[in-house]
């Protein structure tokens, strides 16, 4: 019974942590696009 318990809670962990990578690397692209979208609008702004 403790085997089957350790598994499932095995199995578990394994698949959040791979949720939380995907949340994290998801995070991280979308703080990279909006940094880039405002250096974008800074350099149109001082190009005018």
């Amino acid at each position: 019974m403790k085997n089957a318990l350790t598994v499932s809670l095995n199995a578990l962990r394994s698949r959040f942590a791979v949720l939380g990578l995907a949340g994290a690397l998801v995070i991280t692209l979308t703080w990279w696009f909006v940094v880039a979208r405002g250096l974008w609008l800074a350099l149109e702004w001082a190009a005018v």
